[in-house]
């Protein structure tokens, strides 16, 4: 497991009505701060790979469908620099992972149907000056050779 990486099991409320449950709450351990909240949508067959934050931490939860989350700490401070983690998230069974700040990150839809990641990150994107540093699907520097030939960016 990556140094700071958290994958947290939610707790699913059910009656009859349907379910409920919380994907993040200011009072769990984990909590950063609140900057937004964002769906991303990947479609079938499609990588939305390698990008990695400098100030930001993020919360995946996949809300529809099923995705594969894959991290990479390149932190030069971290004791498990170099090493990959590789999450399968689903709608089906909630969970919230945390992504610590410069842990390289990307996913990709493993439904039949489109992914949906709902992300709550600790920072309010910036458009003038992204908190956004994208590294090739195919770089050496990441040795996950799955994504090196997947279409994505």
């Amino acid at each position: 497991m990556i140094s700071d990486v958290i994958l947290k099991d939610l707790k699913v409320l059910k009656d009859d009505r349907g379910a409920l449950f919380e994907v993040l709450r200011k009072d769990c351990p984990e909590f950063k701060g609140f900057g937004q909240t964002y769906i991303t949508i990947c479609n079938p067959g499609w990588v939305k790979g390698w990008h990695y934050h400098l100030k930001q931490q993020d919360y995946f939860c996949v809300v529809k469908g099923k995705a594969r989350v894959v991290l990479y700490d390149r932190r030069e401070d971290s004791d498990t620099k170099g090493e990959i983690g590789v999450f399968e998230l689903s709608a089906d069974k909630p969970q919230t992972l945390v992504i610590p700040i410069g842990v390289v990150h990307g996913f990709e839809c493993m439904s039949k149907d489109e992914a949906w990641i709902l992300n709550v990150p600790n920072q309010l994107y910036d458009y003038s000056q992204p908190d956004e540093h994208r590294i090739p699907l195919n770089s050496k520097e990441i040795p996950y050779e799955l994504w090196w030939d997947k279409k994505g960016h």
